[in-house]
């Protein structure tokens, strides 16, 4: 039978394959439907490692999702070469080889999905300092908001706008954002006024003011 074939350490393999390959499919099924939480170990580069566990679903190069990986294609390619007849010397560092490598590309995968989601996120801070559209008349000190289109990151976008000039800015008029008041524009019809404009690091962590004048 094909159980009585594997021996031993087959079966080991074959159940760390099963279980493995389940908890790999029910990941990517909540992965897919948006629910899906994982921790990360990120090594620094002083050799420390710190353990972060993500709610929705953060990923690192090392990660839960790549070590059921390691375990899912460790077991079945341990599975494999039992059934080909191959030493136990052999069948044990080629599954871990092999699982590592999975290991790794399942977190690099994870890792580059992220990236692409993080990409596609609109930061408002990336506003100020432009020049947009009123797409509705914007009313005059503060007294009530209006919209603006703006493009950022490449997308065109409405957000909500104020201003704190004596007279409401009319639609269609050009207006520079000069700040942000909450998730809404401040903005101001001088198109040459001068803007302290944020600059946004890549890690999304920090961000340092510069001061320069933008002429659009």
């Amino acid at each position: 039978m094909f159980w009585e074939q594997l021996g031993l350490i087959g079966q080991i393999y074959f159940v760390l394959g099963c279980v493995a390959s389940a908890l790999l499919l029910i990941q990517f099924i909540l992965l897919l439907i948006g629910f899906a939480g994982d921790g990360d170990i990120d090594i620094g580069g002083d050799g420390g490692a710190d353990f972060d566990g993500d709610a929705d679903g953060g990923i690192g190069i090392f990660t839960l999702k790549g070590l059921v990986g390691f375990f899912a294609i460790g077991g079945w390619v341990g599975v494999a070469c039992v059934l080909g007849g191959l030493h136990e010397g052999w069948t044990i560092p080629i599954s871990i080889i092999c699982g590592f490598v999975a290991f790794v590309a399942i977190g690099l995968a994870y890792k580059a999905i992220r990236k692409l989601q993080a990409d596609g996120v609109i930061d408002n801070r990336n506003a100020i300092g432009k020049v947009a559209e009123v797409y509705l008349k914007i009313p005059a000190k503060g007294e009530g908001h209006g919209k603006l289109s703006i493009v950022l990151q490449g997308k065109l976008v409405e957000m909500d706008a104020v201003t704190d000039e004596t007279e409401a800015i009319p639609t269609g008029k050009e207006v520079k954002v000069i700040g942000l008041i909450g998730d809404r524009c401040k903005v101001s019809s001088d198109l040459n006024v001068e803007v302290v404009v944020p600059v946004i690091e890549n890690t999304g962590k920090k961000s340092r003011k510069s001061k320069k004048t933008i002429e659009e």
